[in-house]
């Protein structure tokens, strides 16, 4: 019987020990911080890490045409087509865009269309040289019309080593081919351009503004040669 009374106490008192050491460490839980180290020091679970995605902004394209007429009255007011479309990139890897596009007709009509739209693009420098091939193609479908059209063309880019500063300038040579899936006409036809490039900003800026200069003249089967002159001033993020 003694015994058995010495072997109760003995458990009481252990019992008495881990309950105290218990209160303790709760204590110590409400007393302390808890921070990130306090973590990893008493809690096992690994924290899992989330997968950050990219952003689908610097992949979007948005523009319109013709929404805001000119206040100028050296310009005559003509009748022209308005339109707002955008595109996007949607896998981040392949050159592979698709959008669409609404257009509200000119004239008394002023009918609305839509053209969904498509485009892939591939491009390769020849690094010993310098030249830069490009291989496109794109295609969209328009809603009055109720056809398609799908076209392929190809780019040549050959630097010019001219004595300018601060412009970049190459030969472009632009051979293409279109398929009116209307009528089924195929028409081919070659573009040969001076290209001319000058950054007019630094790229510690939050714009980036370039000024491009184009000479071009195209022919074609059929058709007459056809000479463009473009001057461009183009301001982006820099993203």
């Amino acid at each position: 019987m003694t015994l058995f009374l010495r072997r109760l106490a003995s458990l009481l008192l252990a019992s008495l020990a881990m309950s105290t050491r218990a209160v303790a460490n709760e204590d110590e839980i409400w007393s302390k911080n808890i921070t990130s180290s306090w973590l990893d020091d008493h809690v096992s679970a690994k924290r899992a890490s989330r997968p950050r995605y990219s952003p689908l902004l610097n992949r979007t394209q948005v523009w319109t045409n013709g929404i805001a007429r000119s206040d100028m009255n050296a310009f005559l007011p003509t009748d022209f087509d308005r339109a707002v479309g955008a595109k996007m990139q949607p896998f981040q890897d392949y050159n592979f865009l698709v959008g669409t596009e609404l257009i509200r007709g000119s004239g008394e009509s002023s009918f609305l269309s839509s053209k969904a739209s498509w485009e892939a693009f591939l491009k390769r420098d020849w690094e010993r040289h310098g030249v830069t091939l490009g291989l496109s193609t794109g295609g969209f479908v328009d809603s009055v019309q109720n056809g398609y059209s799908q076209s392929i063309s190809g780019t040549m880019g050959i630097p010019l080593d001219l004595s300018l500063q601060t412009w970049s300038t190459e030969l472009r040579l632009s051979p293409s081919m279109n398929l009116d899936g209307l009528s089924g006409d195929i028409s081919t036809g070659l573009l040969s351009e001076i290209i001319s490039q000058a950054r007019l900003t630094s790229p510690t800026d939050r714009f980036r503004s370039d000024l491009n200069v184009r000479l071009g003249y195209g022919v074609a089967p059929n058709t007459r040669p056809v000479a463009s002159a473009t001057l461009e001033l183009r301001i982006s993020p820099n993203l």
